[in-house]
């Protein structure tokens, strides 16, 4: 390329005599705006004491100036947010759409002046729409016409997992994207021995792929889960309602129940984003705001009802993304509960559920004070059967859930309590009856004794006297006894005073002793 050549007259700025200089047409620089740009000075001057000057076009006030005694300089009402590099290469960052024209960077050693001028050319790439993940991509980078002929390579994101390769030419298309083709794309414009990158970022929606294996957790009073679920790229999600974001959801199918699927949360779409409660459920989920990518459920409470496979899905105009993840729930279970009594037989078993898969291990941990059982059969491995416990039972069981390659994924504990057989109930109630019937037994002779012994002293008949007024008629004397009266001389009563009966012999009357008589004339 053959470079046309000009003449200027140039007064120096320290004195009043002018140079004629000769000077080239101007360097070829591109530049992205809002990016940076770096325009070298002439290289060639490497003397420590020079004098650096740079312009804007052919305005006579600095932009910025190096001294050799004075150091870096910035020019009056300067706009342009212009540096110095080490080198004193002039640098503008950010770029704006007023720094498009003529630069001039004058060099002064000694009495030698040195003028070389650039102009920044604009190379942009139009800003495209996020892309729905399985959906194609196109992109265009544009430079705008110079003396120079550039050349574009494609440089593709960075996403770990992922292996791209460079493409070339000023439009692409990318069919079936993925996660891998999220992120910051680079035109990397080379011309005339130069090279100037543009970048522009691409939204591909998705969500990250689900966990290769499920979530395994355990039973305890105080654990907590978190269900994941994300998109696979920093999207804001302004991006989002603009593509056509019209919702999302959690929704849950219990391991006891699979046909039976269970809503969560239920997406809110607006100015602010969140997971609210579906209406209706008794679910422990907790609704939450949404500020970035992250769309998981948090804290949720470890029990055996959480056991199940968990969908995420988020829907748009064009498609539903949805992704599932499994969660087991390993627990400790013992036969006996975990307060067992000496002598009984226990079964511990480590269970999630259901069937333990081939390719994963139980390994059982021991209280101290136990001696290791006998190695179980791998189809028994994840219960222990205790014929008869004892003391030395008590403590914490611990059930290791392994990989074959000894990888622990969880693991559940269990605190076995073991306590001195108590005394039977019923035994305690026959000893007490027995003791009751052996007092009233007591209580029942002592009675029968002293009923017995008032009988037969009623029974027993002693002599009594009929105590009698003297001065009465043996006609009329009355003797009083047990209620009744007894006339004095008469047949009952003799003169002695002595009871008789019918047939004239004496006798005791039934009765207490006559206390007094009474007469009549």
């Amino acid at each position: 390329m053959v470079k046309s050549m000009t003449w200027s007259l140039y007064k120096h700025s320290s004195s009043d005599r002018c140079v004629l200089l000769s000077s080239e047409s101007p360097i070829v620089i591109y530049a992205q705006i809002g990016g940076s740009v770096t325009i070298p000075r002439d290289s060639s001057i490497t003397a420590d004491n020079v004098y650096v000057n740079w312009y804007r076009g052919s305005d006579k006030n600095l932009t910025i100036s190096r001294n050799p005694q004075g150091g870096i300089q910035l020019g009056k009402d300067v706009k342009t947010r212009a540096s110095l590099s080490p080198d004193y290469d002039l640098q503008i960052s950010p770029v704006q759409d007023s720094d498009f024209e003529v630069w001039r960077c004058e060099q002064h050693v000694l009495t030698s002046t040195h003028v070389k001028t650039y102009k920044l050319y604009h190379v942009t790439i139009p800003k495209v729409p996020a892309v729905m993940f399985g959906d194609s991509l196109s992109l265009e980078c544009k430079t705008e016409s110079s003396s120079a002929r550039p050349s574009i390579t494609w440089i593709p994101p960075e996403n770990s997992g992922c292996h791209q390769i460079k493409r070339h030419g000023n439009t692409i298309t990318v069919k079936d994207v993925s996660r891998c083709h999220s992120g910051v794309w680079t035109c990397q414009v080379n011309y005339d021995g130069r090279e100037t990158k543009a970048t522009t970022t691409v939204f591909v929606i998705d969500l990250s792929p689900s966990p290769p294996d499920s979530i395994y957790t355990s039973l305890s009073s105080s654990s907590t889960v978190n269900i994941p679920c994300s998109l696979s790229s920093k999207i804001p999600w302004s991006v989002l309602n603009e593509t056509g974001l019209q919702g999302g959801s959690w929704s849950f199918t219990p391991l006891s129940d699979q046909s039976q699927q269970q809503p969560l949360l239920t997406l809110s779409v607006g100015p602010v984003v969140r997971w609210d409660v579906t209406p209706g459920t008794n679910s422990r989920v907790k609704g939450r705001e949404l500020k970035d990518m992250d769309l998981s459920i948090h804290n949720l409470p470890v029990s055996e009802k959480i056991r199940g496979e968990y969908s995420c899905s988020l829907t748009f105009k064009s498609k539903t993304l949805s992704r599932k993840v499994k969660v087991e729930v390993l627990q400790v279970n013992s036969s006996g509960g975990s307060r067992v009594y000496e002598g009984q037989s226990v079964n511990l078993t480590c269970t999630l559920g259901h069937s333990i898969a081939s390719d994963l291990e139980v390994v059982w941990k021991y209280p101290p004070s136990f001696p290791p059982p006998p190695p179980q059969p791998p189809q028994r491995q994840h219960i222990i059967s205790i014929p008869e416990v004892t003391m030395q039972h008590s403590g914490q069981w611990k059930c290791q859930l392994l990989l074959k390659n000894g990888t622990m994924l969880t693991y559940a504990a269990l605190s076995l309590k073991i306590e001195k057989a108590p005394v039977d109930v019923w035994l305690c109630v026959a000893i007490s009856s027995g003791v009751v019937v052996f007092i009233l037994l007591i209580v029942i002779t002592i009675i029968g004794i002293r009923r017995h012994k008032q009988t037969m002293m009623y029974r027993r008949r002693k002599t009594r006297y009929c105590c009698c007024k003297k001065d009465c008629s043996p006609s009329v004397e009355i003797a009083v006894g047990l209620g009744k009266k007894w006339k004095c001389g008469a047949p009952r009563c003799d003169r002695k005073g002595h009871f008789r009966d019918q047939r004239g012999r004496g006798s005791s009357p039934p009765g207490p002793p006559l206390v007094h008589a009474t007469a009549t004339a």
